[in-house]
């Protein structure tokens, strides 16, 4: 995997589990510079871990998470299907923690 493939890695990632950090990039057009940035800091780290001893997977394993795979950005909280949803869950609980009605 080469520069070009960990830039597209980085594209199609960042869009996917990032997506204000993608639109606003693509807006301020740094989107290309800074996945071509993480791509060149993910090769160049790969490249110093090989020459400590690591195989290369094992150094792209290590790489990849710092420069290209991020962490996904935090769930929108206003988000209104994640809202019903954990309603949903909270009166579900509710209703399991309360004994059963006798007359049932």
């Amino acid at each position: 995997m080469g520069r070009l493939e960990r830039r597209s890695r980085a594209l199609r990632h960042w869009k996917e589990f990032l997506p204000e950090k993608f639109k606003e990039l693509q807006a301020t057009g740094m989107l290309e510079a800074e996945t071509n940035a993480a791509a060149n800091m993910a090769t160049d780290e790969i490249i110093s871990l090989m020459q400590q001893g690591y195989q290369e997977h094992e150094a792209r394993e290590v790489a990849l998470p710092n420069y290209i795979l991020l962490k996904p950005e935090p769930e929108d909280e206003n988000d209104e299907q994640a809202l019903e949803l954990a309603q949903m869950e909270a009166d579900y609980q509710k209703m399991m923690a309360e004994p059963p009605d006798e007359d049932e």
